[in-house]
């Protein structure tokens, strides 16, 4: 299944690109997004419905709002309540919620209502867990960060604390790592909110040393902020100086910054801290399958979106 496709828009219609910037799936659409498990979303005037990966309507545009695949359903609107749909663009779950997330191993997080504190329900809808307010908790590699009463620990999908509630705050689990905030670091107080990074056997392996930025780690860094942004390694060494104005998260061995400055654009560093592509646009995403979505423009009004390979060159030239 081939998914190295990518949206763009000219004209104001829009479709996709392969990584070579040819165009593979005409743009007529009124807007796509990207696609994940063969399908993408386009918008046809203000519903929703899906393609493949060769252009073809899988699920015609009749939804009001719809969120890409996950495990093999999304969440979706025809009204003021979100359901849950297969890729045949059938409800399975029928629309009852005020609000839903993706699915992960088998269970989404949904508000029930608009006073909801959030549960997590399976994919015949069954609530699974009830009773804790799960509004900034996330399911991630086989336990959801939680509080109790307060204080913030680790439960497993049965309710389960398998990470006692003896932390200020959490952050989900990533390679295997998760940011936790101490209440007390060397006797004292954490007033100033430093994370250190645990194992799922509650191990601090990474001491409390920077406060929280990206949380998470991925292609085995961390973005974290000491009157700047850097990153450390897995073994918590800062490998990249905190000098940026602004660092996200690493992908495919880059990250966006915002260099410290009067300069308001980004651009893309290794993992040496070498800027690889220069900082010359207004926006700029992640690099995924090897090509990076990026915005030049100094208003919203003269935005354009283009695509860039890792040499920051333009596989595709800004069109808006």
């Amino acid at each position: 299944m081939n998914e190295n496709l990518f949206q763009v828009t000219k004209d104001g219609k829009s479709g996709f690109i392969n990584d070579k910037g040819q165009v593979v799936i005409d743009l007529v659409f009124d807007g796509v997004s990207s696609f994940s498990e063969g399908l993408a979303r386009i918008f046809v005037g203000d519903k929703v419905g899906f393609i493949d990966t060769k252009g073809n309507i899988k699920v015609q545009p009749k939804f009001d709002t719809v969120s890409e695949f996950s495990e093999g359903m999304a969440y979706a609107t025809t009204g003021d309540k979100y359901g849950y749909i297969d890729t045949a663009g059938n409800f399975v779950i029928e629309p009852k919620f005020y609000r839903c997330w993706g699915f992960e191993n088998g269970y989404a997080l949904v508000m029930q209502e608009v006073v909801s504190t959030g549960c997590f329900i399976d994919k015949f809808g069954a609530i699974k867990l009830n009773g804790r307010n799960f509004l900034v908790s996330k399911y991630s590699e086989g336990l959801i960060n939680c509080s109790d009463n307060g204080d913030w620990g680790f439960i497993d999908i049965n309710g389960n604390f398998i990470i006692p509630p003896t932390y200020k705050y959490t952050r989900e689990f990533s390679e295997g790592k998760a940011a936790v905030a101490p209440k007390k670091i060397d006797g004292k107080a954490n007033r100033k909110d430093l994370y250190a990074f645990i194992n799922k056997e509650n191990e601090i392996i990474i001491p409390p040393l920077f406060t929280g930025a990206d949380i998470h780690f991925s292609d085995g860094m961390c973005a974290v902020y000491d009157n700047g942004y850097g990153y450390i390694n897995a073994n918590g060494q800062l490998v990249i100086p905190c000098d940026f104005y602004l660092g996200q998260h690493f992908s495919e061995g880059l990250a966006v910054v915002k260099p410290n400055g009067k300069g308001k654009t980004y651009g893309y560093v290794d993992k040496t801290g070498a800027m690889t592509i220069n900082p010359t646009f207004t926006l700029a995403e992640s690099f995924k399958n090897g090509l990076a979505s990026v915005t030049t423009g100094k208003k919203y009004e003269e935005f354009k979106r283009g695509y860039i390979d890792k040499s920051g060159n333009y596989v595709w030239e800004p069109t808006r």
